[in-house]
């Protein structure tokens, strides 16, 4: 049986080569990482402890269905929020998506809740605003 020893420099070649898959996942399907940017703020903001995990902000019928595209680009969400100060990894939890094999999952807990509360009014205003744009379209 081999042993494997996680030397630090293995341990930052998986983490790099983990967040590069991550931000190209990312890259690829930013309204996908925004919209769920905006879930898991207001997952976090309907909780009293303002914990929650990317399950909790994941409606029940993607809960049950794998995505697609392997749904890679749900690791942006959570990086990007604790990246940007509005949360923080309180711990992790197994997932209860049947496409995730019960993997763990973050559990954020959110920082700021004035800003995520304004960063979603100002998403929000934004979408509204793009709606509201005539189409400049003349086919």
């Amino acid at each position: 049986m081999q042993i494997h020893n996680d030397t630090p420099e293995r341990i930052a070649d998986g983490e790099q080569r983990r967040n590069v898959g991550m931000a190209l996942a990312g890259a690829r399907r930013p309204d996908k990482v925004t919209l769920g940017r905006l879930a898991m703020l207001r997952a976090m903001l309907c909780t009293a402890d303002g914990i929650a995990t990317i399950d909790d902000a994941t409606t029940p019928d993607e809960l049950s269905n794998g995505y697609a595209d392997g749904g890679r680009w749900r690791g942006s969400v959570t990086r990007t929020l604790v990246a940007d100060g509005y949360a923080e990894i309180v711990g992790t939890s197994r997932s209860t998506r049947p496409s995730r094999h019960r993997g763990y999952i973050a559990r954020l807990r959110l920082v700021d809740r004035p800003a995520a509360m304004a960063h979603i009014a100002t998403m929000a205003a934004a979408l509204s605003a793009y709606d509201a744009t005539p189409s400049t379209d003349n086919a």
